[in-house]
């Protein structure tokens, strides 16, 4: 048998080290204001969610510890960098200092832009180290090289393994964080009218309204990555084919869009 003695359920303490570092945080980039328990709870909510959701795909599947380390660090630094960018806007929108809701709903859509970048920088990284791996002759004489006679197919695998490892790893991230941004843009645009209730043209606009909203930012950012990718990217790839993975990505958000706002087109007035 064990005893407890009286009120021993009423002692306990708590780790607020993660609130700790998320004022810090703030503070450091530049806002010296207060940011109350039910805001920092808001947006420790959202930092969850993105270690949670980066995570979850990893979970289920055979990947190799260093790609759960790169997922683990690349959710610590989308959170961290998006709140940097969060204390730079709150002088400009105090008003989400009370209201948590509004808050997360801001952080989360810094988070969207930020994840969105990183995603576009592993499918180009990807691209790159595929341009090296399609090199065959190139890896054959470095191997002939190395090992000073003539190699076979399978000796030249071997020596490039640990490219094929690292074009594996970006690759998988990227997957990741795209199925991610995909996730979001999904959430946020409004589901169908609900079952056994009007819906008026008015909701339809005020829906397609906000629809138009996420796909002109979201074009905006992919738009602003190509430019940078086309202007900085690697020159082991064309220029023509730099931004491949995101042309692709924008033509079928311009799909999905294109099917949103058909759905949310005005009813056609009846005649009585």
């Amino acid at each position: 048998m064990i005893t407890f003695k009286e009120g021993i359920l009423a002692q306990y303490m708590e780790n607020r080290a993660e609130r700790t570092l998320l004022r810090k945080t703030i503070f450091n980039s530049g806002f010296l204001g207060h940011i109350s328990d039910s805001v920092c709870m808001e947006l420790e909510r959202v930092g969850k969610y993105i270690y949670r959701s980066f995570l979850q795909q990893a979970a289920s599947s055979s990947i190799s510890a260093d790609i759960r380390e790169e997922l683990l660090k690349l959710a610590r630094f989308v959170y961290t960098h998006s709140l940097r960018k969060l204390a730079l806007a709150l002088p400009a929108n105090k008003q989400l200092l009370q209201a948590p809701k509004q808050a997360s709903a801001y952080l989360s859509k810094i988070i969207y832009n930020e994840t969105l970048e990183q995603m576009a920088k592993y499918a180009h990284q990807a691209e790159s180290i595929k341009s090296l791996l399609d090199r065959e002759p190139f890896h054959r004489e470095i191997s002939e090289k190395a090992l000073g006679r003539k190699v076979n197919a399978r000796e030249v695998t071997e020596h490039i393994e640990p490219i094929l490892l690292k074009h594996h790893q970006a690759e998988f991230i990227r997957s990741v964080l795209n199925d991610w941004c995909e996730k979001w843009l999904i959430s946020r645009v409004k589901k169908g009218p609900e079952e056994g209730r009007k819906v008026t043209n008015e909701d339809r606009q005020t829906a397609s309204d906000y629809m138009t909203s996420i796909r002109n930012d979201t074009y905006g950012e992919l738009d602003k990555l190509m430019a940078t990718i086309r202007k900085y990217g690697s020159h082991a790839i064309a220029p023509a084919d730099r931004n491949a993975t995101l042309a692709n990505k924008k033509a079928s958000l311009q799909a999905f869009f294109a099917i949103q706002k058909e759905r949310l087109a005005p009813l056609p007035l009846t005649s009585c």
